[in-house]
């Protein structure tokens, strides 16, 4: 309850923002923080709404960056609005938060499936406006759509409805290194923050989408980070990333963190911030 009545709470004191009521093009959810020059947009992973960006605030060069930090449809500030919940749907969706927000150009950071629906972002942004300076993928699922086996679908399908498993889930992309209530506050945050409709959405996007031929052919040339985590799963990992974007992108760099598995946000907070503002700086 503490994290839905701050949430709540934030809302009508004017630091989040709700989204609009037009059901023809909504606006998402998001939070501002900073008042810099450069703009940044946040979107989260599967398993966390945009508040999982919390722990790098403290990190953050607010004189030199304003972070619209977004839940995607089914999230937090962004929970009642539906959709498709595809990676097209979440693009279109973050070309129009920047629209409301008077951005011109902006750089993009996107976690884990919303890594996949950030390099669809930057994809159909360099085919129209270019307004996306660079992009931050942070253990990123590729354009080609996370490999699972028929096992690990049946899992991730059963953490959607099943504490247990979420439980699992958690433990599993940290390397299992991590302690049970980390996993247990994870799996609470997770069923205050999601809805499970989005949540059966997004599986179907980051496990069945495969937009890797059109990603190849568009030789997107914004600036690319890829911030991986050496404890994360094998589709997550240097390897695979080798054989897949680093072969896509031409501009593309990786930066690997020995101790952090897929949530490097939360489990090396202030080197995952100095990695990115790194990234936008380089390319402001």
């Amino acid at each position: 309850m503490f994290i839905r009545n701050a949430l709540l709470s934030a809302a009508l004191s004017g630091l989040v923002a709700l989204p609009a009521a037009a059901q023809d093009a909504p606006v998402l959810g998001y939070q501002l923080y900073g008042t810099g020059p450069e703009k940044v947009v946040t979107l989260h992973n599967w398993m966390g709404d945009a508040t999982s960006f919390d722990a790098i605030r403290p990190w953050i060069d607010t004189d030199a960056f304003t972070f619209a930090f977004a839940d995607v449809r089914g999230y937090g500030a962004s929970r009642a609005i539906e959709g498709a919940y595809t990676s097209d749907e979440i693009a279109a969706d973050v070309l129009r938060l920047a629209d409301h927000l008077g951005w011109d150009h902006f750089h993009l950071v996107g976690h884990s499936m919303n890594g996949m629906a950030g390099f669809k972002t930057v994809m159909r942004d360099h085919a129209g406006s270019r307004r996306i300076k660079s992009f931050v993928a942070i253990t990123p699922v590729t354009p080609d759509g996370y490999p699972a086996s028929n096992e690990d679908r049946a899992f991730l399908w059963a953490a959607i409805d099943d504490d247990k498993t979420a439980k699992d889930a958690f433990a599993g992309l940290t390397g299992g290194k991590l302690n049970a209530t980390w996993a247990e506050r994870n799996t609470d945050y997770l069923r205050l923050t999601a809805s499970p409709t989005a949540l059966r959405g997004y599986y179907r996007m980051w496990l069945e989408e495969d937009f890797s031929e059109a990603f190849r052919a568009a030789g997107v040339t914004v600036p690319i980070l890829v911030i991986g985590g050496r404890n994360d799963l094998p589709g997550f990992q240097e390897a695979y990333y080798a054989e897949t974007v680093a072969k896509w992108a031409p501009d593309i760099r990786f930066a690997y963190i020995d101790d952090a598995g897929h949530f490097p946000i939360f489990e090396t907070s202030a080197l995952t911030a100095a990695l990115i503002e790194s990234h936008l700086r380089a390319n402001h």
